[in-house]
């Protein structure tokens, strides 16, 4: 009787240790599913507002005027650039409106145009930024979205 008590005692305490083992070797080298990405840079905005340019309607020789309102604003990952931005808004302005006058606005009320439209914009910000302000090539900014653009004849 004494040998199927041992027995039986030794079963448990096999067992036990088993269990006890594995639970301990997954809770300690089991990790939950890959490392966590880090958490997203807050974007900051800057916004080139009610630009005002007077443009010919179409190409056509003697066309009408038509005035264009434009707004347009830049997205960053980077607080100090919409602050540079600010500061250098002068000269933005100047090269935008630049470019708005090389256009008509049949051009530039075309939507297939706007994205062609606001990559230029992007890049006059950004050349700006790193001519005036010492900012790395491909600058600040990392995208450029047109808010408002309207036409009156």
């Amino acid at each position: 009787m004494k040998k199927i008590i041992l027995a039986a005692v030794g079963a448990v305490v096999i067992l036990g240790g088993g269990a006890g083992g594995t639970f301990a070797y997954f809770k300690l080298t089991h990790h939950e599913g890959p490392p966590k990405p880090p958490p997203p840079k807050p974007i900051y905005f800057a916004q080139l507002d009610n630009l005002v340019v007077t443009v010919p309607v179409d190409s056509t020789e003697g066309a009408n005027q038509s005035y264009v309102q434009f707004s347009v604003q830049f997205a960053s990952t980077d607080e100090k650039a919409v602050e540079t931005f600010a500061a250098l808004q002068p000269i933005v302005r100047a090269e935008t409106i630049n470019l708005l006058m090389t256009q008509t606005a049949k051009q530039l009320m075309d939507p297939a145009a706007h994205a062609a439209l606001a990559k230029n914009c992007l890049g006059i910000a950004n050349h700006v930024l790193e001519k005036n302000a010492e900012y790395h090539e491909g600058g600040p900014f990392t995208a450029a979205y047109i808010t408002n653009i309207v036409e009156q004849d």
